[in-house]
């Protein structure tokens, strides 16, 4: 076998294991950002600073998984370039912002497009990372959760929690399929247990057409956060956004 034979098989299957990252849907996932704040102060010792124009859910990130479990990270096919995004850059802001002070709005971007754009090149939907983000940005127009729960008066309260199930069965009837909501449950400042909805996550099949959330680890994407788990049941807060 000469050596350019062997070279050759070697490329294609680089190629073929870059591109061809073994998933089977998305998850298309929403955050609140005062609970995204919580979590990051008081996980990762993080200062939060939400801009004055943000006042519904916001993009978390479009990950390719693979059944109950995590999709396929850092595929590195292709580095992130702000300039192949650069006309996206008021949509992403205002949809997809970074909301921790220190955290250039880039970085972020950067991380989502490495660990996980980069693994959606096979589709012609997501195929370059300019595609990936304005894919994202299209979905977040046509199923932002802020959109269905305020038009039903689910509107963020401090003192006024939601049933979880109430929550659920709302979106349920919107999208056409049960959703998957996350929760943080942590101490207040009065000393007593509190658990704040942290994002809501829609799944999609590689046409993005919706689908049931497959059934696995509820700690999914959240291996930093011991106390981020499925929301089961009971009464949840949508904390009220505090501006600093």
């Amino acid at each position: 076998m000469n050596v350019f034979f062997v070279t050759a098989i070697f490329l294609l299957t680089s190629i073929a294991t870059t591109y061809g990252a073994r998933w089977d849907h998305f998850i298309f996932a929403q955050e609140w950002p005062q609970t995204a704040c919580t979590m990051g102060k008081k996980e990762e010792h993080k200062t939060c600073s939400i801009p004055a124009y943000i006042n519904s859910f916001i993009i978390h990130g479009l990950w390719p998984s693979l059944g109950s479990k995590e999709g396929p990270k850092n595929c590195k096919s292709v580095p992130f370039d702000m300039n192949k995004i650069k006309n996206l850059t008021d949509e992403l802001q205002h949809a997809w912002p970074s909301i921790f002070r220190k955290s250039r709005p880039s970085g972020f971007w950067k991380h989502e497009w490495n660990t996980h754009g980069t693994c959606a090149l096979s589709l012609n939907t997501t195929g370059t990372e300019y595609l990936f983000f304005r894919k994202a940005l299209d979905l977040m127009k046509t199923y932002n959760a802020s959109k269905f729960l305020n038009k039903v008066n689910i509107t963020p309260n401090d003192t006024t929690p939601y049933v979880t199930k109430t929550i659920e069965n709302i979106l349920k009837k919107k999208l056409g399929v049960m959703p998957n909501l996350q929760c943080y449950r942590y101490k207040s400042q009065l000393g007593k247990r509190k658990t704040d909805l942290a994002e809501i996550r829609i799944c999609m099949d590689k046409q993005f057409k919706l689908i049931k959330c497959p059934h696995g680890d509820s700690t999914l994407y959240w291996s930093r956060l011991s106390q981020t788990q499925s929301c089961r049941g009971g009464e949840i807060y949508i904390p009220e956004i505090k501006r600093n």
